[in-house]
Formats: C-alpha cells, sequence, structure tokens
C-alpha cells in the first residue's frame, strides 16, 4: 500500500525557508533556494518558483553577487507574473529594486520600488517602505529616507516581523549619524541589537555593531569603533559574507589616528572589493583611497582615485558625494600646484561641501580659503572665511572644533593680536590632549597627534616672529611626544596577551627555522600576520585611557633646577628651517641654525658610512673612503647644529632634544660633543620626569642577557657580568621571554647583548631576538616595573619611529615611557662581536661612579683610538633619558 503525500502549505515549503535565511544565513539559503528552484520547475508551481528565485536573489545580494541577484529576481518577477500572484510580484520588485539601487540605477530602482508598493499591502508594504527608504539613503537623499522609514516601524512591530524592524532601525541609525543625532542613533541601535539578541539574526546583529562602530566613530571613541568593527567582521567570517563597506568603515576610523598603512591597505582591499561586485560604493572607497594616499605623499595616486570618484559620482546622480569628491581634486592640486589652487575656489568647495552637509570637510576648506586669502594679501576675505570657520569651534566633534579653534587663531594672528590667538591655539590644544587622553593604547595616541602638531606649529610660528624663546621651548614641547609621558595602562595580568605573544615567538622561531633548512614559510607567516593583528586589536582594546597626556610641559626655571650646570638644546624644525632653543642657568635663547638641506643630505650619507665601516668584510680603501665621508658628514653637521651655539653652552654636559629628522643622529660624532656627556631624549618634558627620579634604584638587582645568534654576546654578556658580583645571568635557553620579564621587572641595571629589529610599519612589533623568539614592545609595556638604567647592544634599537606630529615609537620610547630613567643603545648598524670592548669600558665607568652619559663618553673616547671597527661600534650609541644624573 503507497501512502499518501504529505501537502506542505506554502509557509512549510523550502522556498519559504529559504527566504526566511536569505538574510540571516545567505549560504545556507542560497543552498535551499537552488534545490526548492529545481522542484518548483519540475511541479512547474510558478508562485514556488517565484519565491524560491527570489530567496536566491536576496541572499545572492547578502554574498555580494550583484549580477547573479538580478537574474534570479527578475526571473521571480516573472514567475510571479505567471502564477498570477501581484502579491509575489510586489515583493520580488521591493528587492530588486535594493539590487539595482546597489549597482547604482537609481532610476529603475525608484521604477520596481513605486510599483511593487502599488501592489503590496500589510507587512510586505511595511517592508517597501523600509526598501524605499534605504534606497533614498544610498542617494544622500537622507530627510526624504526618514519620512519614508517613519511609517514603516509601527506597522513591522505590529506584525511582529523583527528581521525588518530591525533592519529599519539598523538603517535609520545611520540617517541619524548623517545628522549628528548621536542619541537617537544609539538609541535606534539598541533596540535592534535587543532584536538580534531575542530573535537569533546573526547577519543582521553584525550589521547593528558595524553601525555601532560607525556610531562610536563619529563620536571619536576610536578603541570602541575598532572593537565594534572587529565583532562584525568576525560574525561576517562565519557566515561566509564579504562586507566591503566594513573595509571603508575601518579606513576611515585608522585614516582619522593617522595609521595611514593600515588605512591604505584596508582601501585599496574596498577599492578591488567593490570593483568584482560592480557596487553603487565603488567611488566612496576611492574618494578614501584619495585622502589616505594624500596624506602618504602619494599625489599621482591622490588624484586618480578623486578624479574615478568624481565622475562615478556625477554619472550616479549623487550630488552630496560629488561635493566631497571635488575637494578631494582641489586638495592634492594645492600640494602639486598650490599657484592654481584661489581662496575663491576653496570657498567654492566650502559652500558645496557645506550644503551637502559634510560639516568637517567643510570647515577644513573654509579655513584654507581663510589661509590662501592671508597668503595672497587679502584680509578682508580671509577675515569672512575664518570667522565662519570658528563658529564651530563651541560644539561638534573634537577634530572639528579643533580646526574652528585654529581658524580662530589665524582670524586673531591677522587682526595683530598675537596673545589671543595662542590662546585660541591652546584652546584647540586642550580638545586635542583630552580626546587623545581617552585612547588606552600607545600607537592610538601617538598617531592622532597630527592635528595638534598643525596647531602646536602655528604656536611656534606666532613665537618665533617674536623672537620669545621661551614661547617657542612651550608651543615644540607641546607639539612634541605628549604620547610617551603617559604610560599605557594594561591589566596587571593578561592572560590572553601573554598566550598571544607566546604564539608570535614560536611562529617567528619556526619561520627562521623553516628558512635554515630551505622548506617554504608562506603558511608560517600568515599566521604570524594575523596573529600581529590580533595582538594589535587586543591591546587597543584592552589599554586604559591615559590621564596626563595632556600635562604641562615644565617651566624654564624648572628646567634650570635640574639641569644644573648642564646645558639644554632643544631643536626647532619649521618650514625646512632648523632653529635651537638653548637653557643655560635659568635662562633661554632663541637661535636661528638655517636651512636643513646640508642635514637631509648628510643623513642620507651617514648610515652608508658606518655601515661600510662596521663591516669587516669592507676592503681597507672602501673603509678609508667611508671615513672621509664621515669625516666631511660630521664637520657639516657639527657646523649646522653646534657650532652656532658654542658661545652659549661651552663645554657643559649636553640634554638634547631632537627633531624627527635628527631622532636617529649618533651625536658622538660630530667634533664638538667628543668626550662630551650627551644625553639625548625625545622631549624636554620627558628628560625632566627621568631625571626627577630618585637617584638610587629601589633594586640593586642587575640583570646580564644573552640572545642567541649574535657572535660575540656570550662573550661580552660574561665579560659585563663579571663587573658584578651575583648578578642574574640570563644566556642560552634561559634567556627567554618568561625569564627576562621576571628579571628586568624592578631591576637597577639591566643589559641585553642581542638582535634587535625595528619595525617601521608597526613600531609595537620592534623587537629583541630571545630564545624563544622576538621581545617586542608589548611585552615591554606589560613589565610591572620598569628596570631603572638599561643598555642594549642590539642594533637599532635606540632608533624610534617618528610619527605624525614627532611621536616617537619603538623600543626606546617605550622603556622611557614605562619609567626607565637611561636607555644606552645604538642608533645605527653596529658590528656583531665588536660591542664587547666599548661595553667593558661603559660599565667600567659606571662602576666608577660616573653617570650614564659620563660612562659612555669616556668609553667612547678610549674606543676610538683602535681601529675602524671599534669607531663604528662606538660612533653608533648614545645615552637617552636622564643619562646626567
Amino acid at each position: 500500500m503507497t501512502a499518501a503525500p504529505v501537502l506542505l502549505s506554502r509557509a512549510e515549503a523550502p522556498s519559504a525557508e529559504a527566504m526566511r535565511l536569505a538574510t540571516v544565513q545567505p549560504g545556507h539559503a542560497r543552498r535551499l533556494a537552488m534545490e526548492a528552484e529545481r522542484a518548483a520547475l519540475h511541479t512547474g508551481d510558478w508562485a514556488d518558483l517565484s519565491v524560491a528565485r527570489r530567496a536566491h536573489g536576496v541572499a545572492a545580494m547578502q554574498l555580494r553577487n550583484l549580477d547573479e541577484a538580478m537574474t534570479q529576481l527578475r526571473g521571480s518577477v516573472s514567475a510571479a507574473r505567471r502564477a498570477g500572484s501581484a502579491q509575489l510580484a510586489g515583493e520580488a520588485r521591493m528587492s530588486l529594486a535594493s539590487a539595482l539601487a546597489l549597482r547604482g540605477r537609481a532610476g529603475h530602482a525608484f521604477r520596481e520600488i513605486d510599483d511593487a508598493l502599488r501592489e503590496l499591502s500589510g507587512v510586505s508594504a511595511a517592508r517597501a517602505m523600509v526598501q524605499r527608504s534605504a534606497i533614498l539613503q544610498e542617494m544622500g537623499r537622507v530627510d526624504e529616507a526618514l519620512d519614508a522609514v517613519r511609517p514603516a516601524l509601527p506597522l513591522l512591530r505590529r506584525f511582529g516581523d523583527a528581521q525588518w524592524e530591525t533592519r529599519a532601525l539598523s538603517n535609520r541609525s545611520l540617517l541619524h549619524l548623517e545628522r549628528r543625532a548621536f542619541a537617537a542613533a544609539e538609541a535606534d541601535l539598541m533596540t535592534a541589537l535587543d532584536l538580534c539578541e531575542r530573535h537569533g539574526l546573526e547577519l543582521p546583529r553584525a550589521y547593528v555593531e558595524q553601525n555601532l562602530g560607525c556610531l562610536k566613530a563619529s563620536k571619536g571613541e576610536v578603541p570602541a569603533a575598532l572593537e565594534f568593527f572587529e565583532r562584525a567582521e568576525h560574525r561576517y567570517r562565519g557566515l561566509g559574507v564579504e562586507v566591503s563597506s566594513l573595509l571603508v568603515d575601518r579606513a576611515r576610523v585608522l585614516l582619522a589616528v593617522r595609521l595611514v598603512g593600515e588605512a591604505r591597505a584596508a582601501a585599496e582591499a574596498a577599492v578591488q572589493a567593490y570593483s568584482r561586485q560592480k557596487r553603487i560604493h565603488l567611488p566612496e572607497a576611492r574618494l578614501l583611497l584619495s585622502t589616505v594616499a594624500l596624506v602618504e605623499g602619494d599625489l599621482r595616486t591622490a588624484e586618480e582615485a578623486a578624479n574615478h570618484a568624481a565622475r562615478e559620482f556625477r554619472r550616479q546622480g549623487r550630488h552630496q558625494w560629488l561635493a566631497l569628491a571635488r575637494y578631494a581634486r582641489l586638495q592634492a592640486l594645492l600640494v602639486r600646484d598650490p599657484a592654481r589652487v584661489t581662496a575663491g575656489l576653496a570657498r567654492r568647495s566650502a559652500d558645496d561641501l557645506a550644503a551637502a552637509g559634510w560639516e568637517v570637510p567643510a570647515l577644513e576648506a573654509r579655513v584654507m580659503a581663510g589661509r590662501l586669502a592671508l597668503e595672497r594679501r587679502r584680509p578682508g576675505t580671509a577675515r569672512q572665511d575664518l570667522t565662519l570657520a570658528s563658529r564651530a569651534r563651541t560644539a561638534g566633534p573634537a577634530d572639528a572644533r579643533a580646526r574652528a579653534w585654529l581658524a580662530e587663531a589665524l582670524l586673531r594672528r591677522a587682526g595683530g593680536h598675537r596673545y589671543g590667538a595662542l590662546r585660541a591655539l591652546s584652546a584647540g590644544l586642550h580638545i586635542l590632549q583630552e580626546h587623545q587622553a581617552t585612547m588606552g593604547a600607545t600607537e592610538l595616541r601617538a598617531h592622532v597627534s597630527a592635528h595638534r602638531g598643525a596647531l602646536a606649529r602655528l604656536g611656534v610660528s606666532i613665537c618665533l616672529e617674536a623672537g620669545n624663546a621661551r614661547g617657542v621651548y612651550q608651543w615644540t614641547e607641546r607639539g612634541r611626544a605628549i604620547a610617551v609621558l603617559v604610560r599605557p595602562a594594561h591589566p596587571p595580568s593578561d592572560p590572553v596577551l601573554a598566550r598571544m605573544l607566546a604564539d608570535l615567538r614560536a611562529t617567528m622561531t619556526e619561520i627562521e627555522q623553516h628558512r635554515g633548512a630551505g622548506r617554504p614559510t608562506a603558511a608560517l607567516v600568515q599566521h604570524q600576520v594575523a596573529t600581529e593583528r590580533r595582538i594589535r586589536d587586543h591591546c587597543r582594546k584592552a589599554a586604559a585611557p591615559g590621564t596626563d597626556g595632556g600635562a604641562a610641559p615644565p617651566e624654564i626655571d624648572e628646567l634650570a633646577a635640574v639641569l644644573g650646570p648642564a646645558a639644554l638644546i632643544e631643536y626647532v624644525e619649521l618650514d625646512d628651517e632648523l632653529h635651537a632653543v638653548t637653557v643655560v642657568d635659568g635662562r633661554a635663547r632663541l637661535t636661528r641654525l638655517g636651512p636643513l638641506t646640508e642635514i637631509r643630505t648628510g643623513l642620507r650619507h651617514l648610515p652608508f658610512a658606518l655601515h661600510r665601516m662596521a663591516s669587516a668584510r669592507t676592503p681597507q680603501l672602501s673603509a678609508s673612503s667611508a671615513t672621509s665621508v664621515l669625516d666631511h658628514v660630521r664637520e657639516a653637521f657639527d657646523r649646522v647644529l653646534m657650532q652656532p651655539l658654542a658661545r652659549i653652552v661651552g663645554d657643559r654636559p649636553l640634554v638634547v632634544v631632537p627633531t624627527g629628522l635628527l631622532q636617529s643622529l649618533p651625536w658622538s660624532v660630530l667634533p664638538s660633543c667628543v668626550g662630551r656627556p650627551v644625553t639625548v631624549a625625545p622631549s624636554a618634558a620627558r628628560w625632566y620626569r627621568s631625571a626627577r627620579r630618585p637617584a638610587m634604584s629601589p633594586s640593586p638587582r642587575v640583570v646580564v642577557v644573552a640572545g642567541p645568534g649574535l657572535p660575540g654576546a656570550r662573550d661580552e654578556a660574561e665579560a659585563v657580568a663579571q663587573l658584578y658580583p651575583g648578578s642574574v645571568r640570563l644566556f642560552d635557553e634561559s634567556a627567554d621571554a618568561g625569564h627576562v620579564s621576571t628579571a628586568m621587572s624592578g631591576a637597577g641595571l639591566v643589559h641585553v647583548a642581542a638582535h634587535g629589529h625595528l619595525r617601521s610599519d608597526n613600531p609595537l612589533f620592534s623587537a629583541l631576538r630571545l630564545a624563544d623568539g622576538p621581545y617586542t614592545v608589548y611585552d615591554l609595556e606589560l613589565l610591572p616595573s620598569p628596570p631603572h638604567q638599561v643598555v642594549l647592544a642590539a642594533c637599532d634599537t635606540g632608533r624610534s619611529h617618528v610619527v605624525a606630529g614627532e611621536e616617537v615609537l619603538g623600543l626606546t620610547a617605550a622603556l622611557l615611557s614605562q619609567g626607565t630613567a637611561t636607555l644606552v643603545a645604538p642608533v645605527v648598524p653596529v658590528p656583531d662581536g665588536e660591542t664587547a670592548p666599548l661595553m667593558r669600558a661603559y660599565h667600567a665607568q659606571l662602576r666608577a661612579g660616573r653617570t650614564p652619559a659620563e660612562a659612555l663618553a669616556h668609553a667612547q673616547e678610549r674606543t676610538r683610538a683602535e681601529g675602524i671597527l671599534p669607531l663604528a661600534a662606538a660612533a653608533g650609541f648614545v645615552c637617552l633619558g636622564a643619562g646626567l644624573q
């Protein structure tokens, strides 16, 4: 006996299940829909075929395949007609309208959605209203979009349609953000998040979390924004969905804090993804790439991307975005050919941007117009533009208010009110310093400094005009190294970070082993990159906000009290000219040193000469030639940097605060510095704090470490350890991260002989090579208590990476910001095995009671006469931090 077939209701059919899952689990929904299509074609059920094809098309949209989506959705409309169902045809048109809008075919999209609304009723009509609002939103018609979604929400709630209510709330939150209605946006998103949690809506939840990231970014809460983006990305990845808008959103946030390399990678990935998907948002990604490229100085890419974006926005009829693209083009032109950009062009751009609702870019363009008018001696028009721009200084996001205070400062300066201009700049700096202090992670605090640098440079310029040495000092200090004043606060115990750092060390060790054996490393390198990203993202979230990022620099009298008989030289760079502020016996003086041309040239030749001298394989003739180059360069440096100050500083010990350009200069090579105690600091404030630490370390413990793979490291470490009976010796396998961290914490003196590596792509992964792999800046930041003095006898470990606003990042900056008083390390490559004589002499002088700067100067003098290799080894080392105490 044959059983009767089981008949399914339309709601129970596989096609309906595929439709239910299309926006929640699109990959699974697509497979279900394809099976339902085959079944419906076999039975000739046109209504079921329409639903299956619509589910297939909506899932393809979520998976970013618009060609497939439009084919299926047109097929759904056709099947609905054959079934004689206006309701199904209207639902299919509604989804087709969304695909057409994403493809940039706005006219066709509106025709389809209007036809759908005539055919639909009830909950389907409410969904179509949400879809129409989304299309208007894509076209930048914010007010119309808000009006369209408003009547849909009560209907969706009445029918209990959680998916579409979530979509409507999430979309409306972005419309509120356009109007900077943060409270309303957050209320919508929190309601949407609650719906997702109660109904298990995974993909909609990812969209909501991405929009929460946009909300946090709009409010200037960068770590929170990045955390929400990470959550959304994790969900998208789990569902097999590529959401290109997340790349754009992340790139914008990274650019805002001047993490330009990461921002460019994200922007380029977004352009590629949108190009594959042929989506309407491609010009937005191009526009972002243009901005990132401009910040990097890549003018060709900046102009090409801006031109592409402008053409595409014009073709799409998206005039709001067209204003932004034209402004991007104007910015690139201003850098490439300033004479072609007039104040009138900038003013028209500001008007267009303001009309389109772009608040911060309009403010930037208005300030640009004011500056250009001032430069071209049109004070009347400049006052009009700057007055308009300055009105935003009391409300809005931190970057907008800071720009408005910059406009106010320019306005007051043009009116001859220097003091008022400086007060305006101080107000802008205060806003940015408060904003910076909310960012716990070191790199976020450092990279957000670009806007602060612009304010500080104007302050320096005003004080230079007045010949005000104390003012130049104060404004230079306010523009540099604020990030290293605040110790990043990680949890006292962070097992998650510890595990990730251990994984990174193991991976790097395995990579070296594979390379040594000639085995492939691609998979391991990929794992290394992924692990570094997890570490970076974890630390951005976990670090607590700073508390004293806005601390004022010490006054000259305070500096003088700690300096004693020493002299301080703070170098100041402005408009390619170098100046120096000296502090001697409580008096500050200002000296113009001249153009930077000779310094830039010398810095290109100096590493080459020292590298040739440092290699035992260099032929005698080449070594002699390198020595001649070094002699020429050192004389040139001395002529520019020291000789104009000779009468002021005499033969006193020196505290040197270099500009970013001079951060890696080995000062002992300058004739005026030979035999003289010199200590280098990223800022006078940093030196002042280090110098005021107690002279005696709370711990007498001495730690000596010898890392692997460095010729002569063990011999050097043994020789140093013999000078300190009872010292902790970590050699061979015992020189691993765990033992080194435990021993370093709170130690009086630490000496490390190991390979070092500065990472310019991410300075916080700069590392010392230990037995179990790289020991990074992240490891140093987790030390419970900093060591008092540190010697890093490892290549390049004294070099720092300079970022926007003359912030410095790297191993030395990390130790100094942790509270280490003094650090001795090389700023150029040093010859393996040749540092031992210098280090023995240095520690012997230290044991004899000399200060670190005195000990290094005497040790360098002793090794100068021992040949080219010892000379090269000695020349590379500098004393950083307190030094003279």
